[in-house]
């Protein structure tokens, strides 16, 4: 083994060794303290936006990084695109805890009011799949279809009420990249200049881990390859090192990092 790939290897050990002491505090949630940062961002809100939209990151993120703990511990094969999914997913959970813990008092309410509503407006939609599907309405049991539409009324009611709350608020997107590009310049902010590098490193990491899962082929051109000259033209085949890997683990291992100092900063009063 080269010096190089040892060097990674080492790091994404220390990235596993994080991911696995996260992993036991997954167990028993932890307690919002009444009196906390965190207790008062939720005051007044439906269902606790926040701090749902917080934990939920957090048990998306230390899942998946476990995952790669699990794989490594049964020899991890480098597999050039789909190693990279698990970190993608990582990386998008802590990066929604993140930008949900991150910024003043107004801005979390107004980002986990974004993501309740995208909650609920997706909850909904799967109901409406079977609801209004022709087949379904033909075909399933009354008292079921009855049901489904039932939850789908309640879904609507709430998605009504968080508007409402939302109106006091500035109009906030909560998509995925730009969940994760805030949540990167979070995590550049406090630094010098020079440390603005990491956020182009998340962003890189996060377009081409979501090509990977998307089946994307354009990463070609810029992750490794090999390349193979045929007859009918070159043939470009991914591969992938001990160094790519843990800058994509590394990458979500950080943003992980944060957001539980986030979690821990805003559950407790100070």
């Amino acid at each position: 083994m080269e010096e190089c790939e040892t060097l990674w290897m080492a790091r994404l050990e220390r990235c596993f060794d994080a991911a696995r002491s996260w992993q036991q505090r997954l167990a028993t949630p932890d307690t919002v303290t009444s009196g906390s940062s965190l207790a008062g961002d939720d005051k007044g809100l439906v269902t606790a936006p926040v701090r749902t939209a917080a934990w939920s990151g957090l048990l998306s993120a230390v899942d998946h990084l476990a995952l790669m703990t699990d794989l490594a511990r049964d020899e991890l094969n480098m597999r050039p695109t789909s190693v990279f999914t698990p970190t993608r997913a990582a990386l998008l959970g802590a990066s929604q805890a993140v930008w949900v813990l991150s910024g003043n008092r107004a801005t979390r309410r107004a980002r986990a009011l974004a993501i309740a509503e995208d909650e609920r407006s997706q909850h909904r939609k799967f109901l409406w799949d079977y609801a209004k599907d022709e087949y379904a309405k033909a075909n399933f049991r009354q008292e079921f279809m009855i049901d489904l539409n039932s939850q789908a009324d309640k879904l609507s009611a709430e998605i009504l009420r968080i508007r409402e709350l939302r109106k006091e608020f500035p109009k906030i997107d909560s998509d995925a990249t730009t969940m994760m590009r805030e949540a990167a310049a979070h995590l550049t902010n406090a630094g010098s200049v020079g440390d603005q590098w990491m956020r182009f490193a998340l962003a890189y990491e996060w377009r081409v881990a979501s090509a990977a899962a998307h089946g994307r082929s354009w990463p070609v051109f810029v992750r490794k390859t090999e390349k193979t000259k045929t007859a009918n033209g070159e043939l470009h085949s991914f591969t992938t090192s001990a160094e790519e890997l843990g800058r994509s683990v590394g990458a979500a291992t950080l943003m992980t990092s944060e957001a539980w100092r986030l979690w821990d900063l805003r559950r407790v009063p100070h």
